[in-house]
């Protein structure tokens, strides 16, 4: 009898904590290819999107480009580049412009629209609750680095935006695997991300992540499989 008392209390205790947040803290360490310090990561059950790692990089690409929404320009009087900016706009408002198709659209034309995934992960965010939820990448999987796998996404979410085959910025295009490779064998592209002699990308943002750029890296290394 008491065994089952137990059993209902442990199990009352796990219901009740099950939806919180749940902070764990994780030695990395120094194994090859992972990142290179300790992180504190926050796990949710329900908030399962992360506002710094999935949604920003998102708007920033798409939006808050130079004359457009950035700290500079503030088209509109927005500045789409932080949380409190997007929030300001309203989140209905910006889930509204990237899914119209006609009329005053975000990105505005020529610019390539936000492709169906970004949008379903933006949708997905603002049902949750559009809360600003800061992650922290603590694995780096660099086994079998491609393009289509590891290097489009990366493009797709930080430089896409800016250089594409309708907007060419600085006269560069990264939407596919050709001019792509040719950036990264030549150094410009790592010149850029890491910072070190080029103009730095991506262009009003915060740096990648140092597992994107070793992804990057290690593509380079390998003659940019695809």
């Amino acid at each position: 009898m008491k065994k089952i008392i137990y059993l209902i209390a442990a199990l009352s205790i796990f219901s009740n904590c099950k939806h919180q947040a749940t902070e764990i803290t994780k030695g990395i360490g120094n194994n090859t290819d992972t990142t290179h310090h300790d992180t504190v990561v926050i796990i949710s059950v329900n908030d399962s999107v992360c506002f710094n790692t999935q949604i920003l990089p998102l708007v920033m690409a798409s939006c808050a480009q130079s004359g457009c929404h950035d700290a500079i320009s503030r088209v509109e009087d927005l500045n789409l580049t932080s949380y409190a900016g997007i929030k300001a706009m309203g989140t209905s408002t910006l889930v509204t412009y990237i899914t119209k198709t006609t009329g005053k659209i975000m990105p505005p034309k020529p610019q390539p629209r936000m492709d169906t995934a970004s949008i379903n992960l933006i949708k997905h965010w603002v049902k949750e609750g559009a809360k600003n939820r800061i992650c922290n990448q603590t694995t780096c999987d660099t086994s079998n680095v491609l393009y289509s796998t590891h290097i489009t996404p990366i493009m797709n979410t930080y430089c896409k935006g800016c250089h594409n085959s309708g907007n060419k910025g600085g006269n560069i295009n990264l939407d596919n695997y050709t001019d792509m490779k040719t950036q990264t064998l030549t150094g410009s592209l790592i010149c850029s991300i890491t910072n070190t002699g080029c103009k730095f990308m991506p262009q009003g943002g915060s740096s990648l992540s140092f597992c994107d750029i070793r992804k990057i890296q290690i593509w380079a290394s390998k003659n940019c499989p695809q």
